[in-house]
């Protein structure tokens, strides 16, 4: 019960940490920058770590390859699940990283813009995503650091 009280407690103020630093930056989206501190969320520091940069490669998988697919190639369904075959593809054998948001970015990039900029999206939502990493990896950190601290 008090690990699961302490990863509640590091997601809520992970996600009031990404929402205020998102707000001061005016941060394109709040709402992937949550996404991104909710899923890395652990209680332990060094999964946070790993979860948030294999997070992180799969934003910037599925943005480059959304970007790629919108601008070089034709628009077609038949492309599209070529498209995602790829980003599964590298994700999970190259990168081990997952899958599924980095297929979500792509398909935003690659069929529904509604009159964006794909470079533009594409950036924002690796921004968005980092910002929600390293706040959940400080609040994380900070709790390691001050577990330590009371424990001893």
């Amino acid at each position: 019960m008090l690990e699961n009280f302490k990863l509640s407690l590091i997601t809520g103020l992970s996600i009031l940490t990404t929402l205020a630093i998102g707000t001061f930056l005016h941060i394109n989206s709040l709402f992937y920058a949550s996404i991104a501190a909710v899923v890395v969320s652990q209680s332990c520091h060094k999964k946070v770590i790993q979860l948030g940069v294999k997070r992180l490669y799969g934003t910037i998988v599925g943005a480059l390859m959304g970007l790629f697919f919108f601008h070089y190639l034709p628009h077609s369904i038949y492309i599209y699940s070529l498209g995602i075959f790829l980003v599964v593809f590298i994700c999970s054998n190259f990168l081990k990283a997952p899958s599924n948001m980095a297929g979500i970015v792509f398909l935003a990039i690659s069929t529904n813009l509604g009159g964006m900029s794909s470079s533009f999206y594409a950036f924002h939502r690796i921004m968005d995503t980092g910002i929600g990493i390293i706040s959940t990896v400080f609040v994380t950190v900070a709790f390691k650091f001050l577990d330590d601290k009371f424990s001893k």
